[in-house]
């Protein structure tokens, strides 16, 4: 299992516990497909209700989380399971296409908000895989917003939700698909 280290170890503000929290991530990174005993530290921020989680850096692994993207939208400051992990797997599946997939050299800025959302819906497509719980007519909505309202980016879509594999030339190459219809 992932070696997950929180801070802070303690809150105040929410309702969350550490280990609640560490357990899913090891849950979560293993399935992804990180080595045993690979570090990754959490960092929440949970005095603020919004939803951001960004990969902070790369090695080390260091994921930086709004305390809104763990909370329960019907209990208030308290965790959801199934918002963790959604939120967690997402950054987890993009910190290993760039650690050890075909995303190598792709660093943390530069990337395009078209192309950060074609991976976003190869991320969720591969969580829901994990048993994860995906809203996913969210994700297709978003697509569509940068992508086109189309049937040749719905099948785009399609594509990059059901694959388990995508480089960084692949990702590249669908967002000029997009962009020829759009």
């Amino acid at each position: 299992m992932a070696d997950i280290t929180i801070d802070p170890t303690e809150f105040i503000l929410v309702k969350y516990e550490t280990p609640d929290i560490i357990a899913i991530a090891q849950r979560i990174a293993s399935g992804v497909g990180f080595p045993d005993d690979f570090p990754v530290r959490i960092n929440i921020e949970e005095s603020t209700p919004l939803t951001r989680v960004l990969i902070g850096t790369l090695t080390p692994l260091v994921l930086e989380v709004e305390g809104g993207a763990f909370e329960d939208p019907k209990r208030p400051r308290h965790l959801s399971v199934t918002n963790t992990g959604t939120a967690l797997a997402r950054v987890l599946f993009q910190a290993h296409d760039r650690l050890f997939g075909g995303f190598a050299g792709v660093g943390l800025t530069g990337v395009s908000l078209e192309q950060q959302i074609a991976w976003d819906v190869t991320s969720y497509g591969r969580a829901e895989r994990l048993g994860l719980t995906v809203p996913k007519q969210p994700r297709l909505y978003a697509f569509r917003n940068r992508h086109g309202f189309s049937d040749s980016a719905d099948a785009v879509f399609d594509r990059l939700w059901n694959t388990d594999t995508l480089t960084w030339s692949d990702l590249v190459a669908v967002c000029e698909e997009t962009a020829q219809v759009r």
